[in-house]
């Protein structure tokens, strides 16, 4: 028997075949948690894509903070603590001065925070790290969007799994995980 298969029907089968393998194993629907499925996964395979260059420029970046001097607050002098033990409820009230220590180490801690920020552009880890949280954030959305979709199928519970494979839901997730399974086990009940 000679069938006609349609190329763009076969290559578009192919693209979700893995999160709808399970559905026509059990001859089920295809449901919206298919398409959330093949979401997250494009979302996770981008996010596994910039892991690389994160880490590099990560270790280069912390490689050469490490040359940067901590700023460490020197002991306050004598008469500083003295003229702290000075001052009025008043004074204190409205907001303690700086005494030449604090107001020297505030200074450095500005300092260091400045070269911090150029050795953080200098080794292109400030815009690899905001490219890497940006798709952190997307793969999470992809993620709670798949988890908070209602599952109708064993199909669903399935996707549902295979994700948490590999993004981890926190304990958070036990609640619409376990009203997925009693409404999946109604419906067996029911059949």
């Amino acid at each position: 028997m000679n069938q006609h298969v349609d190329r763009r029907s076969l290559l578009a089968g192919i693209a979700v075949a893995p999160a709808a393998a399970i559905n026509s194993a059990t001859a089920e629907p295809a449901s919206n948690l298919t398409l959330l499925e093949a979401t997250f996964q494009a979302e996770w395979t981008a996010l596994k894509a910039l892991e690389r260059e994160h880490d590099d420029a990560e270790q280069l970046y912390f490689s050469e903070r490490g040359k940067l001097a901590k700023p460490e607050m020197r002991p306050a002098t004598p008469e500083e603590i003295d003229a702290i033990g000075k001052m009025t409820i008043a004074e204190l009230r409205e907001g303690m001065p700086l005494n030449g220590a604090a107001r020297e180490h505030a200074n450095a801690t500005r300092a260091y925070n400045k070269a911090d920020a150029a050795v953080r552009r200098r080794t292109g880890f400030a815009k690899i790290d905001r490219a890497y949280q940006r798709q952190v954030e997307r793969t999470c959305t992809a993620a709670d969007n798949l988890l908070h979709c209602p599952a109708e199928t064993l199909g669903d519970l399935a996707a549902k799994v295979r994700v948490h494979k590999m993004w981890e839901y926190d304990c958070s997730a036990l609640d619409f995980i376990m009203d997925d399974i009693a409404r999946v086990a109604g419906k067996a009940e029911g059949a």
